[in-house]
């Protein structure tokens, strides 16, 4: 059984996931708020993540390039996929919200793929902290074509790689 749950929201339109981590509050809010240790956690198995922009502040973004390593991947090996998250609400140790959106690596948005509205909340319960992310699409369409392109499976990887992290692993 996942860790991870993930539901689509009655507007059809909103991915609603969430995650209970064996850290603390303040661990898992550096995990996402310090590059050095965002990049090493970001992305499914077998990508590595470079950043190459972090303005952790209400109106910056993060601009990142992830790149499949994995030569078992098949054709996915070698392959590149830049994004940005652009930061609208930062409540520290409780929420971040920003776009999240598909880009190239001079951080210009692509328009022809879906963007997100998303919010991270934090919560801490008994020594644990439960994460709970909101991501909202322009459309159902949109939501659509994100969970076809394997959205799901690579962002359950992707909290499982960040459990690594927080539970201690150096990879």
């Amino acid at each position: 059984m996942s860790k991870t749950t993930f539901t689509v929201g009655a507007d059809k339109q909103s991915l609603i996931i969430e995650r209970l981590f064996p850290a603390s509050r303040d661990k898992v809010w550096e995990a996402y708020s310090k590059p050095e240790i965002l990049a090493r956690w970001w992305g499914p198995t077998g990508w590595e993540t470079e950043i190459t922009h972090f303005d952790f502040t209400v109106g910056g973004y993060w601009l990142y390039c992830m790149r499949c390593v994995d030569k078992n991947q098949g054709d996915f090996y070698g392959m590149e996929s830049w994004g940005r998250g652009s930061y609208t609400d930062i409540s520290p140790m409780d929420s971040i919200s920003q776009e999240d959106a598909f880009a190239d690596a001079s951080g210009e948005i692509n328009t022809s793929m879906p963007v997100s509205q998303t919010t991270v909340r934090f919560q801490e319960e008994d020594g644990h902290t439960r994460l709970l992310s909101n991501a909202r699409y322009e459309s159902e369409a949109a939501l659509q074509q994100v969970l076809e392109m394997g959205m799901e499976e690579g962002f359950r990887q992707t909290l499982d790689n960040l459990e690594r992290i927080l539970l201690g692993d150096k990879a």
